[in-house]
């Protein structure tokens, strides 16, 4: 079954909305996931005339929805490279959103997975990996992953820009603690059992539902045992999905999110909502995940 309709039917057996509409255009409205889908060319409506053509319009539409997100975000008048650039102009949201990223780990730790290796001394002398994608120039590197004892970070960033300004950001005392990849989520590739944590927190929307399960996937592969995927990103409650054309993004219902995460082969840990953020910001939870079943070499 095609993937819109695994997500359709998991949502609509939940209970859960899988309508959607445009962030701007108020009348502007889906009916479903799929509705949307077709109509952006993102897939294409199965039929025996359009059967042949699919493949390549649905890779056409891909590759463009890509393409707008990079230039919208490697465009220096969209996203200077600051921490208030690369939170849309909330900047004083990042200290609260840090301080609530460090709590979530810290009971993460212990009280649900006290086997999560954050430090040497708890991994034998050994070095613990972080990677954080979407690194933008490292903010959640430096507030949150290498502060609470993670030995070494790998940032993954597809804006040059943004990526070049990570080292000068983070300083001296973590730039030589990082390592640096230029790459989209839908393209990395995280070697097997390399990491403790993988944290990506608000990108998930630039990646189509087929990229960010293949991603989930290769994440999955990507941990040691014990370790977790941490998502944490902006949710809408009222739909399954707001759709933001200036930036090529998608704003996803949490059960939205579950469900691919799900269809990945992924499980939840652990999950809360960050609630203390202002009434007018999407609610942002946060879960992290383990495979079902562990990637053994």
């Amino acid at each position: 079954m095609d993937l819109t309709y695994q997500i359709q039917e998991a949502l609509t057996k939940a209970g859960n909305y899988i309508h959607g509409r445009d962030s701007e255009d108020a009348g502007l409205k889906y009916a479903s996931i799929a509705e949307w889908k077709e109509e952006s060319g993102m897939v294409v409506a199965s039929s025996s005339s359009t059967q042949s053509s699919g493949s390549s319009s649905n890779e056409d539409a891909r590759r463009q929805w890509y393409k707008k997100g990079y230039e919208y975000w490697e465009n220096e008048s969209n996203c200077a490279a600051t921490v208030d650039g690369v939170l849309g102009g909330f900047a004083c949201l990042s200290k609260r959103d840090l301080e609530g990223s460090i709590d979530f780990v810290r009971y993460l730790k212990s009280s649900i997975r006290p086997e999560l290796k954050l430090t040497k001394e708890e991994n034998d002398g050994a070095p613990t990996r972080a990677c954080e994608c979407g690194a933008g120039i490292g903010r959640v590197s430096k507030g949150l992953l290498l502060p609470i004892g993670i030995t070494q970070c790998d940032l993954v960033e597809p804006s040059p820009r943004l990526i070049s300004s990570a080292p000068d950001y983070l300083g001296d005392k973590y730039s030589s603690k990082c390592r640096y990849f230029c790459t989209g989520l839908q393209d990395f590739q995280p070697k097997a059992q390399t990491y403790d944590i993988i944290w990506v927190q608000w990108v998930i929307g630039y990646l189509t539902d087929d990229d960010l399960l293949n991603f989930l996937r290769r994440c999955a592969v990507g941990l040691r045992r014990g370790g977790v995927v941490v998502i944490k990103d902006n949710t809408c409650d009222q739909e399954a999905f707001i759709v933001d054309r200036d930036d090529a993004s998608s704003t996803r219902s949490f059960p939205y999110i579950l469900a691919i995460a799900e269809l990945a082969g992924l499980r939840v840990v652990y999950q809360r909502f960050q609630d203390d953020f202002p009434e007018n910001i999407f609610p942002v939870p946060i879960v992290a995940l383990e495979p079902k079943i562990w990637h053994t070499e």
